[in-house]
C-alpha cells in the first residue's frame, strides 16, 4: 500500500514536456527613400525612389506615383501610360505622349568634394561662394556667378582661431578670412562652424563655410 502511494506521488509530480519555441526573426527594416532632383528639357522634377515605386513631383502638378517595371537596364517605373526610366545620372520621363530627357542635378557640396575641394563657403546678397583646393587653387564666384576669381593656392597665415589668405588676383588684392566661429546661412538657415569674409579690393562679402566631409 505504501509502495503504491509512493508511486502515485511520484507520478503526480512529473511536469508535462515543454515544446521548444523558436524566437521570431525581426522583420527586415525598410530602406529609406532616396531623393534625387533632375533638370529636364523643359522642366525640373524631384524623384523619390522607394523599394518598389517612384514618386515624381513637378512644380504646380499633382505628384505622380509609378511602380517598378521590368527593365533590361537601369530602373524603369510605369503606370501603363506614363514612364520614368532612370539609368545612372540620366533619365527619360514620358508623360502625355511627350518625352523629356533629364539629368540629375548634383548637390553642390558633394559635387565640390568630387572635384577635390577641401573647404567651401557660401553667402548671399549678392550670392557668392568660395572653394579652396589645398593642392591646387582658390576660386571665388560672386555676383550671382557673373564674376569669378581663380588663383593658385597659397600658404595661409594663422592668428589664434582665424586663418588668412592674402593674395593679388587680376590686379586686385583679395583677402580671405576664415574664423572658427558659429555662423548661420541667411538664406537656408543652415548652421556652419566657420564665419568667412572675402574682401575684393574695397568690397567685402560675408558668409559661412565648412570643411567638406570625407576630405
Amino acid at each position: 500500500m505504501t509502495g503504491a502511494m509512493l508511486l502515485t506521488g511520484c507520478g503526480s509530480s512529473a511536469s508535462p514536456p515543454q515544446e521548444a519555441t523558436t524566437p521570431k526573426a525581426p522583420a527586415p527594416a525598410s530602406k529609406p527613400p532616396i531623393v534625387a532632383r533632375f533638370d529636364c528639357d523643359t522642366l525640373a522634377l524631384t524623384a523619390t525612389f522607394h523599394e518598389d515605386r517612384v514618386v515624381i513631383e513637378v512644380p504646380e502638378q499633382r505628384p505622380l506615383t509609378l511602380t517598378q517595371a521590368v527593365s533590361a537596364s537601369g530602373a524603369r517605373y510605369s503606370d501603363g501610360a506614363d514612364t520614368f526610366w532612370n539609368n545612372g545620372r540620366e533619365a527619360t520621363f514620358e508623360r502625355h505622349g511627350h518625352t523629356e530627357t533629364c539629368r540629375e542635378r548634383r548637390e553642390p557640396w558633394q559635387e565640390a568634394a568630387d572635384r577635390g575641394v577641401d573647404f567651401r563657403a557660401v553667402g548671399e546678397e549678392p550670392g557668392w561662394f568660395l572653394e579652396i583646393d589645398n593642392e591646387k587653387q582658390i576660386r571665388v564666384v560672386y555676383d550671382y556667378a557673373e564674376h569669378q576669381l581663380v588663383a593658385p593656392v597659397t600658404s595661409p597665415a594663422t592668428k589664434g582661431r582665424t586663418v588668412f589668405y592674402d593674395m593679388m588676383v587680376d590686379s586686385q588684392r583679395v583677402l580671405i578670412t576664415i574664423e572658427e566661429a558659429p555662423c548661420n546661412d541667411a538664406m537656408s538657415g543652415e548652421a556652419f562652424p566657420r564665419s568667412v569674409a572675402v574682401t575684393i579690393g574695397t568690397r567685402t562679402l560675408r558668409g559661412c563655410g565648412r570643411d567638406i566631409a570625407g576630405k
